[in-house]
């Protein structure tokens, strides 16, 4: 039953409009900067993919050195938990959160391959935590129910549906105590207003739908096809793991910061310039990828998939604060297009759906929404619910025996 007679989740809900218009209005400023930076630097993929510049190369080196020097001059700290451990942990340090989002903001646009989550949910979630510091003190679970509120409404815009961005955050949310529909409902009005002005203002929300194929139609198979994708997504995730820990390892025999910044940091650049497809968060890239798919061969597929894993890698080692969570999307949608070029039984739709949803959802823990995200974005019917769900829950029985998938949740 919802705690309506009580003053303070009253509060909470006039806090939740509050957080949705900051969020919502955040976001959309955040987007409108970034993604006009990043369309003039990098360009639009789904209209010239393969058109890498060589001076990506100096930008990215420049824009590694440049975070450097703001890192060290703002007194951020070396290590900063990324988007989906601030969720986890409901808490943003409101004092940080400014110096985080500048920073985010630089990295983005002088080509960190990160997205955009990590800079929407620190401010939306500053703000919250800020909100609670400043005035309400005596509320049940009142810091992380505020903070994960914020977080909501600012990524309303986010996704193709408000409710993505509520679920994602609940089924993050540390709180115990509250009923789960009592903490949801704020959530989902944040986000439901932050969604409101954002497509309102844009017309669209950072992660769009994509066209892959309008004939697809469920078959009992499926079900089975749901196994072995998830059986896929793991595979997927061993080499993503393993790249990580190895470009970790090589950046840290570097000592000298600048050096590993200007050096690494070009290297992101280098790799942006022989596969276009791997710059940037990543966001318009599998719109390309998934609508595209049948043009691009398993070769370059594999390239993309490996420069994307190395890039995002480097992009975080280097000092570069951005999200993960377009990232690891757009890592999902071409292993999905790659397992269709190899198995062409496979359907497509089904294919990126499935991985799109399962290599985020087992790895951050957070299956409903990846479902509802992979299901959505695909732009595939109810039925397809159940197989894409089959491999979420696969993948992530198989990773949650190996320890060695405990650093890449850490570092989300």
């Amino acid at each position: 039953m919802l705690p309506l007679s009580e003053a303070w989740y009253r509060r909470q809900l006039v806090a939740a409009v509050f957080l949705g218009v900051f969020g919502g209005l955040f976001a959309l400023a955040f987007s409108l900067v970034t993604t006009w930076a990043i369309d003039g630097l990098f360009g639009d993929p789904a209209s010239d993919p393969w058109s890498g510049e060589w001076w990506w190369i100096v930008l990215t080196a420049g824009g590694a050195v440049l975070v450097t020097a703001m890192r060290k001059a703002l007194s951020v700290p070396d290590e900063v938990p990324g988007a989906i451990a601030m969720c986890k942990a409901a808490r943003v340090d409101p004092q940080l959160a400014p110096r985080l989002v500048i920073i985010s903001v630089v990295s983005l646009v002088t080509g960190a391959s990160l997205g955009p989550s990590f800079g929407i949910v620190v401010a939306g979630g500053g703000m919250g935590t800020w909100l609670v510091q400043r005035r309400l003190h005596d509320e049940p679970d009142a810091e992380a129910q505020y903070t994960l509120t914020g977080m909501s409404g600012a990524f309303g815009g986010a996704f193709t549906s408000p409710l993505f961005a509520s679920i994602l955050v609940t089924e993050l949310s540390p709180i115990k105590k509250m009923d789960y529909v009592a903490s949801f409902i704020p959530q989902f009005l944040a986000a439901s207003i932050g969604y409101a002005i954002f497509f309102g203002v844009t017309g669209e929300t950072m992660l769009g739908a994509f066209d892959v194929d309008a004939g697809y139609t469920f078959e009992t198979k499926d079900l089975l096809l749901g196994v072995l994708l998830g059986v896929f997504v793991a595979l997927t995730l061993l080499v993503h793991a393993s790249v990580g820990l190895v470009v970790r390892g090589v950046v840290a025999r570097v000592k000298i910061p600048w050096l590993n910044a200007a050096g690494w940091g070009g290297l992101i650049g280098l790799i942006a310039f022989a596969l276009p497809l791997t710059a940037d968060g990543g966001s318009n890239q599998l719109g390309y990828t998934a609508e595209n798919f049948d043009t691009l061969g398993i070769g370059l597929l594999i390239a993309v998939l490996l420069g994307k894993m190395v890039a995002m890698a480097l992009s975080q080692e280097v000092g570069f604060l951005g999200g993960t969570v377009f990232p690891i999307l757009f890592i999902g949608g071409t292993a999905g297009a790659l397992v269709h070029a190899i198995f062409a039984d496979i359907a497509a739709p089904l294919a990126i759906a499935a991985m799109i949803a399962a290599l985020p959802g087992a790895t951050i823990s957070a299956p409903v929404s990846f479902i509802l995200i992979g299901v959505g974005g695909v732009a595939l019917g109810p039925s397809a619910i159940a197989p894409v769900g089959i491999a979420v829950i696969t993948a992530y029985l198989a990773i949650s025996t190996v320890k060695f998938f405990k650093q890449q949740q850490d570092a989300m």
